[in-house]
């Protein structure tokens, strides 16, 4: 299973996430420590499991538009055992309310359940996050339980099945 070049979709063009995208991902973002740490992060997760997060762009002007994660959770997040791939989305500010999360997710997913054996998927969402908690529900994500993540702070988690 060898790492795709692209996704595209109706209005997007989603690529392998890596350190190519940090300079683009801390601009959207407006992070730059974070993006440090999330293209390391995801070129490593690409190069060692063949799947990984996605960089989001539009398809007309390639603007980078955020993330759609789909990588190992790793230790550290209570109600998530490290093991179990975990997703996740953010949008660039000027572009949330798009369905960019949306179509970009229903893409990433449908890529790791053709090109992997994965059984299912989690994602754990904050309280106060209710656009993440509709999409989740959207994508057919159910709540599987409350949990703790990476700094404590409480969440929801929710799970999705392969599809049948």
């Amino acid at each position: 299973m060898g790492e795709p070049e692209v996704l595209r979709t109706a209005r997007l063009v989603l690529e392998p996430l890596g350190t190519r995208h940090e300079s683009e991902h801390a601009r959207a973002s407006g992070n730059p420590a974070d993006a440090a740490r999330d293209t390391q992060a995801a070129e490593s997760h690409w190069h060692e499991h063949a799947f990984g997060p996605w960089a989001i762009r539009d398809a007309v002007d390639a603007s980078f538009l955020g993330g759609a994660e789909v990588h190992y959770a790793g230790p550290g997040i209570e109600g998530i055992a490290p093991d179990e791939v975990e997703t996740g989305w953010w949008v660039t500010e000027r572009r949330r309310g798009d369905g960019i999360a949306r179509e970009a997710m229903s893409a990433a997913l449908g890529d790791l359940w053709s090109r992997t054996s994965v059984g299912h998927v989690v994602a754990y969402i904050s309280g106060e996050n209710e656009p993440s908690r509709r999409l989740a529900a959207g994508l057919g994500y159910e709540v599987r339980g409350t949990g703790l993540g990476r700094s404590g702070e409480p969440m929801t988690v929710y799970e999705l099945r392969r599809p049948a």
